[in-house]
């Protein structure tokens, strides 16, 4: 099930790398080990996105992949996200959404839905209610521990990233600032959301302190967009 981990993240940071104007950000949390937890962050951004965000954790025998791209907000593209937490024998958390702004296009959702009725998984996970606010219809939360359930949730992953890397090709930069304001608000809001995540925030205060925990949230996992 790790070696799962390591293909999206693979995926993942091919799509990055390959999109036009890409440009590698450095962090400084480009790597922190503490008692035996270890964290590799990885941040691009290009023209049309202003951050890219792939971190992968490693803690015994768990692996974690968190995984953002963050439209500017002057382009009509949604969010697109990915975390999976595997162990050694299965993959007990794997969810996938572009998660929906002010503006995106009718024609993008229509290649996402068919994508999306055409997979389902018996380990089906409810969403936590905060997560309810900024998740699409078509967003994918489950449990996975067959291969063939494995291999589709990949298809999925390809899939809504293809639909998303294609809305970054061809999205034209939207100056109207009603809109952008409307987008930013969104991506402020998303990230806030996703602040409420206690489980994220449990594992960084029990391995570091709440200062940390406080830090990372609000500085490298979700920090909120700025008009510039």
């Amino acid at each position: 099930m790790r070696d799962f981990v390591e293909d999206v993240a693979v995926l993942l940071s091919y799509a990055m790398q390959d999109l036009p104007g890409v440009e590698k950000v450095d962090s400084p949390m480009k790597e922190v080990k503490k008692d035996g937890l270890i964290i590799k962050n990885t941040v691009y951004k290009s023209p049309v996105l202003r951050k890219m965000h792939l971190e992968l954790a490693e803690i015994n025998e768990m692996r974690i992949l968190h995984c953002v791209l963050f439209p500017d907000p002057h382009y009509p593209l949604p969010i697109f996200g990915c975390d999976i937490v595997a162990n050694k024998d299965q993959v007990t958390a794997a969810i996938v959404d572009v998660s929906p702004v002010h503006g995106v296009p009718d024609n993008f959702w229509s290649g996402i839905r068919e994508v999306s009725n055409d997979y389902h998984f018996e380990g089906k996970r409810p969403l936590p209610l905060w997560g309810d606010e900024i998740f699409s219809p078509y967003c994918k939360f489950t449990k996975l521990k067959e291969e063939i359930d494995i291999a589709n949730f990949y298809c999925v992953i390809l899939h809504y990233l293809t639909f998303f890397k294609e809305g970054v090709l061809d999205s034209e930069k939207d100056t109207f600032w009603v809109n952008v304001m409307k987008r930013l608000d969104d991506q402020i809001w998303y990230c806030k959301q996703q602040k409420r995540n206690d489980k994220t925030r449990g594992i960084l205060k029990q391995w570091f302190d709440e200062a940390f925990a406080d830090m990372y949230m609000n500085e490298v996992l979700f920090d909120e967009p700025k008009i510039t």
